[in-house]
């Protein structure tokens, strides 16, 4: 019998926390756990926004995003964080959710 992704559990656990309307839910990534709200509770001017960039930085909030920023990231390293962010949200990034 196949051992599960870790990645199909962190899905798995994401989606279950948004259809309980938990909140905050946490992600790891350079070496920090971000904490991502519902995203019913996501700033409205993430809405407003067609900017990846400051969108994430509008959903983890300017202290995280600072803290991100930091770690001098790269532009490879961005799209693993986005790719996280997302993923934390419940949504798969395989089929555009």
């Amino acid at each position: 019998m196949p051992t599960p992704k870790k990645t199909a559990t962190k899905k798995a656990t994401a989606a279950k926390s948004e259809a309980l309307e938990e909140s905050p839910v946490t992600f790891e990534h350079a070496g920090i756990t971000f904490e991502v709200p519902h995203p019913l509770d996501f700033p409205l001017e993430v809405l407003e926004t067609d900017d990846e960039f400051e969108a994430c930085r509008l959903i983890v909030g300017e202290d995280q995003w600072a803290a991100y920023k930091a770690t001098r990231p790269t532009i490879r390293d961005f799209g693993v964080f986005a790719q996280r962010l997302s993923e934390a949200q419940g949504r798969d990034t395989d089929t555009g959710n």
